[in-house]
């Protein structure tokens, strides 16, 4: 494990201390570099851990518990994941912003509902949404559109490219998504995966801005291509890792990558390169993992 991220853990183990800003810097050896930063969650301490992608800075705060769904999302439009938790006992959201460490309490949705954060709108934030497997009920602020059944999984994200959130979801006893193109209304659908096999990966993987509907299992990738309608697969991973998909080398093309007991294991589409590196401890929940994949439940 990392020396810094090491040191981090001891000091929030032995002072209880909360970090909300610790960093450490190589001089002369960082770059400023775009793409997403490596990031996980420790359910035990309820700490999130931050490194850059150049491993040069690392953050530790302490945020939510081990109970909490984690909901990371960009909700102040400055192009990181913000340190978010929904409590279902109570429907309250904690998040913690990026750009200004500002904490934001809001109630939104009961016990029950599936948290939903997205860009609905197009302003570059995330809102707070919640669907409601009861009724099939999209809440994203005052709005409520009813879309989906019971045992469905929401996989909600810009399908269309057109900036905005679609309202998705996977219906296992099918295996097919149902998409609601923001851009015209259209109703897409696509048969792809295998329910209680797959885990739901979708992301934009081609670098088209679309979202490519996309699922995983045991190191094998399924990706059907927004630009060609192609299936393309792809080998790297696993059984017991989790995929953990992002755009980690700033390329615009989100990189196939998975998270193993505190190994991370990426091929960086930019140049294109494989890397391995050690982050993180056997129980920690990478954020990428959070944010975009979802479990396909049996039938």
């Amino acid at each position: 494990m990392n020396a810094v991220f090491q040191n981090l853990r001891t000091l929030l183990t032995l002072t209880g201390v909360v970090i909300l800003s610790a960093a450490h810097a190589v001089a002369g050896q960082c770059e400023a570099k775009g793409g997403s930063e490596y990031a996980l969650f420790n359910p035990e301490k309820g700490v999130w851990y931050t490194s850059s992608t150049d491993g040069c800075a690392f953050i530790a705060i302490k945020w939510g518990t081990g109970t909490d769904k984690l909901v990371p999302a960009d909700f102040d439009g400055d192009g990181t994941l913000d340190a978010a938790v929904w409590r279902a006992k109570t429907g309250t959201w904690f998040v913690r912003r990026s750009s200004d460490a500002k904490a934001v309490i809001t109630k939104f949705g009961e016990s029950g509902d599936v948290p939903v954060a997205a860009d609905y709108n197009g302003d570059g934030k995330a809102e707070l949404a919640v669907w409601r497997p009861a009724t099939g009920e999209w809440l994203i602020g005052k709005k409520k559109i009813t879309f989906g059944v019971a045992g469905d999984v929401p996989v909600q994200a810009d399908y269309d490219g057109d900036g905005k959130a679609d309202l998705a979801v996977f219906r296992g006893s099918e295996n097919r998504w149902l998409i609601i193109q923001s851009s015209d209304g259209r109703l897409r659908t696509e048969v792809f995966g295998q329910a209680g096999v797959d885990t739901l990966v979708p992301a934009d993987y081609t670098g088209d801005g679309k979202t490519d509907i996309a699922v995983y299992s045991s190191g094998k990738w399924q990706v059907l291509s927004s630009e060609t309608g192609e299936v393309e697969p792809f080998v790297m991973g696993f059984a017991d890792d989790v995929a953990a998909p992002a755009d980690y080398d700033g390329d615009g093309v989100v990189d196939f990558a998975v998270y193993r007991k505190g190994r991370w294991y990426v091929y960086e589409s930019g140049s294109p390169r494989f890397r391995s590196f050690d982050f993180g401890n056997e129980n920690d929940i990478p954020l990428a993992a959070a944010a975009i994949t979802k479990k396909s439940f049996s039938p």
